[in-house]
């Protein structure tokens, strides 16, 4: 028995239908149906078959076409690399060769860019960039005053804007985040409304800068309404310095009482007040001024208060430097050598009151900061060695007379002169001296015999020979520590005497000898 599919029998109740209808044989309608049933299911194949292959040519040629992409992109990049590799390689070599024309400055192109390459050697201020080059042009640098460190220990460098327009004190100007106009919040309390400023800097730059520098100062303006400063006899608001203290004066320099640039000159709106903004007149006030005290700016914080019933507006200036202090002579301490563009801590020789001094700079610190100089001590310095050593091979019985010492076994430095035996200090330094000898009185009595050390026809010291009777012999000697200038004059003499004189016979009794201990330095 033939069996059907679910297909093939609604073929079949079609074809009943059409037979009713068109008087065709059912076994001839399903014969032609099963007949194109297999003709189409064959052309179907056929076409998926074509399908298949077709989907399998473009899959295949599409990925032929990404590989060839890929490498063509990877060559491009390739190539893309070379070139900019090529372009930084010249620009490099071409920075190179304009730092060392110029190594001390460098103008950023950006100021919101900071090149942190710890080769990159930046000028200290921009007093020192005009100094090297007095054709830069107003702009923003970058500059590093506390310098590099071998250990790296320093600060970053920053951008600062440089004014160059005045040759005689160019500025140095430190941004930050609050230069604008801006409102106060409304509140009662002393300091309830804080605005922490934000500097370009850190506040070891920004101090050693100020030392660099022959003056800082910092632009400050508030328009007040009902807004003071002072109430009633209470401190409501008041800025903070880089220490962390805390300041009543809005101009100049730094003072314990409260005051504005009005009260300084006598010119506020009410006589008894020193700020116009404290004269509680519900009118726009204002008090601006310039704070001078480079010691504590710049100005950290302002906080205001009291504002709850009028308003206050503040406007706070960038903290600029302006020329350099400059060290007149030779340097004195660590400070000088910072000045002078010292940064690497270590031992340094300085000039000291009248020698030179060994001392240890720590260029990590600020001046202000315990440890930032430590003496070390003096350095025994001698330009020219000078000590002498005579002696007598013969009696001398002159007085007030330079005794002539006829042996000299040492006479280094020339100063001694053999012939007068007087020696002339050719430094100027400490000095010192020391005279032993013999007196001798033959058959007399009551003896006596005073020799002395002379400076300058100066009696310095003296050493005394007494004998009841003779004959005999007694010795002397005579120390003695001097200061004396280039110049000065020093020799030995007997002042009195009475039949004692100095004795030799020969074998050279009487010793003068005389060195220098330590010259002083005389730095012009």
């Amino acid at each position: 028995m033939t069996s059907y599919s679910g297909t093939q029998l609604r073929v079949l109740v079609l074809a009943c239908v059409f037979c009713l209808a068109t008087s065709i044989s059912i076994e001839e309608k399903v014969q032609q149906l099963t007949e194109n049933y297999g003709e189409l299911k064959k052309s179907f194949k056929s076409r998926v078959t074509q399908l298949e292959t077709k989907v399998f040519q473009l899959e295949t040629k599409v990925a032929q076409q990404e590989s060839l992409i890929a490498s063509l992109r990877v060559t491009q990049l390739e190539t893309k690399v070379f070139q900019l590799e090529t372009k930084v390689a010249q620009q490099e070599s071409l920075i190179a060769s304009l730092r060392m024309d110029n190594p001390s400055s460098r103008m950023a192109t950006d100021p919101t860019e900071i090149d942190n390459n710890e080769s990159q050697i930046y000028s200290r201020t921009c007093q020192e960039i005009y100094d090297y080059d007095n054709s830069q042009s107003s702009g923003f640098y970058i500059i590093d005053p506390d310098g590099q460190d071998l250990n790296g220990e320093s600060e970053e460098p920053f951008q600062v804007y440089c004014d160059m327009t005045t040759d005689y004190a160019v500025t140095t100007a430190v941004i930050h985040d609050s230069e604008t106009n801006i409102e106060a919040e409304n509140c009662l309390d002393p300091g309830c409304y804080k605005r922490d400023i934000h500097y370009s800097a850190s506040d070891k730059q920004m101090a050693t800068l100020a030392e660099l520098s022959k003056e800082c100062h910092q632009y400050f303006k508030y328009d007040c309404i009902e807004a003071p400063f002072e109430y009633e006899g209470i401190q409501v608001s008041w800025w903070d310095d880089r220490k962390g203290n805390q300041q009543y004066f809005w101009s100049g320099k730094a003072t314990t009482t409260h005051t504005c640039d009005c009260g300084i000159t006598g010119s506020c709106i009410e006589a008894n007040k020193k700020c116009n903004c404290d004269s509680g007149i519900p009118d726009v006030r204002t008090d601006e001024g310039i704070i001078s005290d480079k010691n504590i700016l710049p100005i950290k914080r302002l906080n205001f208060g009291r504002t709850h019933a009028g308003s206050g507006q503040h406007t706070l200036g960038r903290f600029e430097c302006t020329g350099k202090k400059v060290v007149d002579g030779k340097p004195t301490s660590c400070a000088d050598l910072r000045i002078l563009g010292h940064t690497l801590s270590g031992f340094y020789l300085v000039k000291g009151t009248n020698s030179v001094e060994s001392v240890y700079c720590d260029f990590r610190k600020l001046q202000e900061e315990q440890g930032f100089q430590t003496s070390i001590g003096k350095i025994d310095v001698q330009s020219t060695p000078v000590y002498f050593y005579v002696q007598t091979n013969d009696i001398f019985e002159e007085v007030l007379t330079p005794i002539i010492f006829q042996v000299t076994p040492l006479n280094i430095g020339g100063a001694m002169n053999e012939e007068t035996g007087i020696f002339t200090a050719p430094v100027t330094g400490t000095y010192f001296f020391s005279l032993s000898g013999v007196g001798y009185m033959s058959y007399s009595n009551n003896g006596f015999m005073r020799i002395s050390l002379m400076m300058n026809s100066n009696r310095i010291g003296s050493a005394e020979v007494g004998l009841s009777e003779g004959p005999g012999i007694s010795t002397f000697a005579l120390q003695s520590t001097l200061y004396l200038h280039e110049g000065d004059r020093v020799w030995v003499q007997i002042e009195e005497r009475n039949v004692i004189y100095i004795y030799d016979d020969g074998t050279r009794l009487t010793h003068f000898t005389g060195l220098l201990l330590q010259q002083d330095v005389i730095i012009k």
